[in-house]
Parts: structure tokens; sequence; C-alpha cells
């Protein structure tokens, strides 16, 4: 668990303003913060305000959360895992593709024009 920053300010729309402790918090959207007593309280989703003193954006998990947060203290994040694709082992190169050749592989049409009479 990482320093995270102070909350500076509570919106009326319910989310979390907070001055950042880090220099570049842009990686961390996406990621969980908790308060001193370890309670999740909600994700990061955006960074705003100059890059030499950013602010982080934290929506709530509830809105009761907004209530019994207090301005001032600071508050930590958990990195989230990077994203990994579906199927795909780490350190396993996936597998070449063959080319097909030209002419199969679709549907097989009938070429004839059917005569109507």
């Amino acid at each position: 668990m990482k320093r995270l920053g102070v909350i500076e300010v509570k919106t009326k729309d319910g989310l979390i303003i907070v001055k950042s402790d880090l220099r570049d918090p842009r990686k961390l959207v996406g990621s969980i913060v908790y308060d001193k007593d370890l309670r999740r309280l909600g994700k990061i989703v955006d960074v705003i305000g100059k890059t030499d003193s950013p602010y982080i954006v934290v929506k709530p998990e509830t809105k009761e959360i907004v209530d019994f947060v207090e301005e001032g203290p600071v508050y930590y994040y958990v990195e989230r895992k990077p994203f990994r694709k579906r199927g795909v082992k780490k350190g396993v190169k996936p597998s070449k593709k063959k080319k097909m050749k030209k002419g199969r592989g679709g549907p097989r049409r009938n070429k004839r024009k059917k005569n109507k009479g």
C-alpha cells in the first residue's frame, strides 16, 4: 500500500478530490483508494490539474462514504494489476497463423446462373 495524498475537496457530485503526493499519477487510474483504517473508499477515475501539482479524482463506492471522509488526512492506494489478455500465458509466444490460399476457406457458391423459364 502506498501513499496517495491529502483530500482537498468533496464535490457536490459526490466525488473526492485528492492533492497528489505523486509526480505522475496517470498510471493509477482504476486503482483502489483506502483510508488510514484500511477501509475501501473508491476508485481513481481521473487525474486533473497541472503536471507539477496534479489532483486525483476518486469516485466513492457509495454515497455514504463521502459523509464520513474527512478533509486533510492522508489516503492510500493499491496499484491495480496490469491487464493481461485472456488465454495468453505469460512468457509464451503466440503461434504464427498460417496464410490461407486464395479462393479457399469461404463458402462455395454456384457460379452457374439458373435459367428461369
